[in-house]
């Protein structure tokens, strides 16, 4: 997970949309963080989503929760509701949303090792 003998203490798990997550990913690797990326999806647009395995030191932490504050802000886009009407066409009311973001978990490790 982490290049070096860098100390890993602690695993974040960060869940991002896949819209922003390549500009995070980028920046991330920049900056020197490495992380295992895990595509998936849902939430209530079932938008695609990528889940980043950051392994650090927690002196660490404030610097990468930067890059994701940055990287992921919250976003408005309109969705079609979904109204069932058998007798009748037209075209689908929208609803206003939010997407982006991010949800990050940040684990306590109790042990890191690297295998070579």
């Amino acid at each position: 997970m982490q290049q070096g003998k860098e100390r890993v203490n602690q695993l974040v798990i960060a869940t991002v949309s896949s819209s922003q997550a390549g500009a995070l990913t980028n920046r991330l690797t920049r900056d020197g963080f490495y992380a295992t990326e895990i595509a998936s999806s849902g939430g209530i647009m079932g938008e695609a989503t990528l889940s980043l395995l950051i392994g650090l030191d927690s002196s660490r932490l404030p610097r990468l929760l930067k890059h994701i504050r940055e990287c992921c802000a919250t976003y408005r886009r309109f969705i079609p509701a979904h109204v069932e009407t058998p007798m009748f066409e037209f075209n689908p009311l929208m609803i206003e949303a939010e997407a982006g973001g991010a949800t990050v978990y940040v684990l306590e490790v109790e042990r890191f090792e690297q295998l070579e």
